[in-house]
């Protein structure tokens, strides 16, 4: 974000107008991405993985996938959670948490995660290590290419979103730190917005450019044999299950 001092000097007010009109702004900005910064159209599945063959119909229910970045900010030691907190950990919070409001997906649906986060319903994680026999890691290495082919959009959306809006690579400004929060959210809210009616944007079109190179690649590969959140056992265990079966039925259509 532009400076206050520059902004004042721009529009011959003072920093105290400019700062009240900033902050006015960002709350509008912050409303209007209520509508706009949410999941979108959960029970269909997304046309990037319905036109791949590769992706279909093994992951067509993916709703979305899930990452953490990082952004700068200024806050005191004793605001919450340390910085070198995991993205997992405060991820587990934030569900266990019933005031978070985050977005669960509909039965039966799931977002893409790492393998940093938990392979439990409604998250499917790829695998982590590639241990087993020689046929096992195949299968496994195969999965997590494609898994990584479904989850790499939102890297390539955080890269889109701190090009364009470089504050939140830092240094942020010494705003309170609900203000920061607020222009992380109006961040989000303008580039979605820009998504839905600027659909050409020199950075999306670099994005979908990326975006097919990375397909391509994947297209191309040669497998070498070398609600509430219910985390029950059983239900997880189950959940490894689904994933094991569904690398497993990849593997066989790559070698078939």
């Amino acid at each position: 974000m532009m400076r206050h001092r520059v902004l004042a000097e721009r529009f011959q007010h003072s920093t105290e107008m400019i700062d009240r009109h900033v902050c006015r702004v960002l709350r509008v900005l912050v409303r209007l991405g209520r509508d706009l910064v949410r999941p979108r159209n959960v029970d269909d599945t997304h046309p990037r993985i319905l036109n791949n063959g590769l992706l279909m119909p093994l992951f067509r229910d993916c709703v979305g996938a899930l990452d953490g970045t990082h952004v700068s900010a200024w806050c005191r030691a004793e605001v919450g959670w340390e910085g070198s907190a995991h993205d997992a950990r405060i991820f587990q919070e934030t569900l266990l948490d019933p005031g978070s409001g985050f977005p669960m997906p509909p039965q039966g649906k799931y977002y893409a995660v790492d393998a940093a986060y938990r392979n439990m319903p409604g998250f499917m994680a790829s695998f982590r290590g590639t241990r087993g026999t020689p046929h096992e890691r195949a299968t496994k290495a195969l999965f997590n290419r494609r898994h990584a082919s479904v989850r790499n959009i939102i890297e390539r959306t955080f890269g889109v979103l701190k090009k364009r809006f470089p504050t939140l690579k830092g240094p942020m400004q010494n705003y309170l730190i609900a203000t920061q929060n607020n222009i992380v959210l109006a961040c989000c809210a303008l580039h979605n917005f820009m998504r839905d009616y600027v659909p050409n944007d020199e950075y999306f079109n670099e994005e979908a450019i990326n975006g097919a190179f990375v397909d391509a690649h994947i297209a191309g590969e040669q497998v070498q044999m070398g609600q509430p959140i219910d985390m029950s056992q059983q239900d997880i265990d189950n959940w490894n299950e689904d994933r094991r079966a569904m690398a497993a039925h990849m593997y066989l259509n790559a070698n078939n």
